[in-house]
């Protein structure tokens, strides 16, 4: 008897092999099939989909490549545990598909051309002093480069001395220093109830517990956090008060003074992810210029200019520096000062206005678009956020759409990836409106989502999540 999983292949567009693929992984997902089944017989499977048998055997070669499945001698071919996902799958895919839309995280490698790139490349072609940056190896980073970072986060209301400051690899980088220098193992961690996926990656390696704080449009909710903060006794708060990641939730001034009053209160230190505060027009002040002596403030260039510089800059009440030079010695010992020359030349460079101009100009461009394209009641969006939460309907899960979506070669990321504790069924995923290399390709790829969400989860996935 053809199983029911197996209709999911009809109506999924592109390559029948990959259809295969992903119906196999949404069948994982929703439950319709379960690790340890056997998959059917490849004649059996091809007769039944009037396909070539070949192309059955390279779906099941490609699922075995992809750890689905197994093949054991004269048994068949059998399903294996699905391991839950730290990250977006295109952090992980080695050979980029060439029809494949991936807006599932920020800046992926074959992601939009930045529209300042020749204003960034005029500003890494001048000469560089060789000799003394492979000679040079200063934890916290030169001197000159962390003038320039002082001078960047004085823009923005951050009062910072050269001896406050720590050049780091990227913005992860800093989260990770940030909980090896103030908390132990065991430790709980306060962060928002839907966290950056580094941020739990960081947390979970370490052996620290993070306790998800209730969020509303504004961030992080002052009444719950101060719950929070009594039951737990927890010491250390996460939060990215400037569009946060996913929901693009932004704290008003008045929330951050809030924030600020009840970690003060209960003696909490905040670790204050700011990665994006340059999007703001005007920006948003820090809640590192509310309360410097209790903030840690996070920056980087990878939102600015592209991940592949990997510097960011930290600025660190000076009673704690000493904590996290010993961080930093025990990761990395120091950020590339290669790398930070090239950044600390953009960001000193006269033209680094403009190239915030434009790239909140094709930001918002793209969220026009999408406000034009999908229902307003099924968006949660901002004009200069990267990314926006699209809420599902008509039976879908986020885990299952996500699936969905991948097959018809389209990549978005589940809202369960960004979880503190996951209490219900994800119906939202996340979608990264600069990840397509033009407008023109994200039309495409809001339409291609628009029209996968109107057609409905299949019956077996309605089951599933019914259940």
């Amino acid at each position: 008897m053809r199983p029911g999983w197996t209709e999911t292949i009809e109506r999924t567009a592109g390559p029948r092999y990959l259809a295969i693929v992903g119906a196999v992984e949404i069948a994982l997902r929703t439950g319709a099939l379960r690790p340890g089944d056997r998959l059917p017989p490849q004649r059996d499977l091809a007769a039944w989909l009037s396909l070539n048998i070949g192309t059955v055997s390279r779906a099941y070669a490609e699922m075995q490549r992809k750890g689905l499945a197994r093949g054991e001698v004269g048994r068949g071919t059998f399903l294996n545990h699905m391991q839950d996902p730290d990250g977006p799958s295109s952090l992980r895919e080695q050979i980029p598909r060439q029809t494949f839309i991936d807006l599932s995280h920020n800046f992926p490698a074959h992601a939009m051309r930045h529209p300042a790139l020749e204003l960034i490349r005029a500003e890494f072609d001048g000469a560089l002093d060789i000799g003394t940056l492979l000679a040079s190896q200063v934890d916290i980073g030169l001197h000159a480069h962390r003038v320039i970072a002082a001078r960047w986060l004085g823009r923005f209301g951050i009062e910072a001395e050269t001896d406050d400051l720590l050049i780091t690899c990227g913005g992860q980088h800093a989260l990770l220093l940030a909980l090896m220098a103030l908390t132990r193992p065991g430790d709980a961690v306060l962060a928002e109830e839907l966290a950056f996926y580094g941020l739990k990656s960081a947390a979970g390696m370490l052996g620290r517990s993070l306790v998800g704080v209730r969020m509303d449009r504004e961030g992080v909710v002052p009444e719950y956090l101060d719950v929070v903060c009594r039951r737990t006794g927890a010491k250390v708060l996460v939060c990215t008060p400037t569009l946060h990641n996913p929901t693009t939730a932004t704290m008003s001034d008045e929330r951050r003074r809030q924030v600020a009053e009840v970690c003060a209160r209960h003696d909490v230190l905040i670790v204050e992810d700011d990665v994006y505060g340059f999007l703001g027009d005007p920006p948003l002040r820090p809640l590192a210029a509310l309360a410097p002596d209790r903030v840690v403030h996070i920056s980087s260039l990878s939102k600015l200019a592209g991940p592949g510089l990997r510097i960011g800059f930290m600025r660190v009440p000076r009673h704690l520096v000493y904590a996290f030079g010993i961080a930093m010695r025990a990761s990395t010992l120091m950020a590339s000062p290669f790398n930070a020359e090239w950044a600390t030349r953009l960001l000193a460079s006269p033209q680094v206005d403009r190239i915030v101009a434009e790239m909140r100009a094709e930001t918002q461009a793209r969220q026009a678009l999408v406000a034009a394209l999908l229902p307003a009641h099924a968006v949660m969006a901002h004009p200069n956020a990267y990314y926006f939460c699209l809420k599902l309907r008509n039976g879908w899960s986020a885990e299952a759409y996500t699936q969905a979506a991948e097959v018809i070669g389209v990549g978005v990321t589940p809202l369960s990836l960004f979880e503190v504790s996951s209490t219900h069924q994800s119906d939202t995923v996340r979608v990264c409106v600069n990840a397509a290399p033009d407008r023109e390709t994200l039309r495409e790829a809001l339409e291609k989502l628009t029209i996968l969400l109107d057609a409905g989860a299949p019956p077996t996935v309605r089951f599933r999540a019914a259940v």
